[in-house]
């Protein structure tokens, strides 16, 4: 079962994601990004890639996140399927750190939907609700 949606928006792509807790919630938020793309469901585990992100604060780290599999996209090519994540919170912010599991995309296996060209802060949202966290952000297309 999904644990994302797509709202609507006007010219962007707008994304709910939600989860337990704050690592699955971005896990969410992450498998959505990719449903924008392709069919996120045709790609597999073959390769894995280690990641570390730090946020000033919550949006930030979600920004910094997405756009981070954004560049790997355009720059390497590579799309993950899952990811083993964990968000820490210290003196300076928050630190993600996670392994994802993919593989170098191929349009002819993995299908291409729409180009996403980067993450915004407009209309950014990070909340807990009924004790789940709910993210929802924009993409430009």
């Amino acid at each position: 079962m999904k644990k994302y949606r797509f709202l609507d928006h006007t010219a962007d792509v707008k994304v709910e994601a939600w989860g337990e807790n704050l690592e699955e919630t971005f896990k969410n938020a992450s498998k959505a990004f990719y449903d924008i793309i392709l069919d996120v469901q045709s790609v597999e585990k073959k390769v894995s890639r280690e990641f570390k992100v730090r946020g000033f604060d919550l949006k930030s780290l979600l920004f910094n996140w997405i756009d981070k599999l954004i560049l790997l996209f355009e720059i390497e090519s590579l799309v993950f399927r899952d990811f083993d994540m964990n968000i820490f919170q210290n003196d300076s912010g928050y630190r993600l750190t996670a392994i994802g599991y993919g593989e170098e995309y191929d349009r002819k296996k993995h299908g291409y939907k729409v180009h996403v060209k980067a993450i915004t802060y407009h209309e950014m949202e990070i909340r807990m609700e009924n004790e789940k966290y709910i993210v929802r952000f924009i993409v430009d297309i």
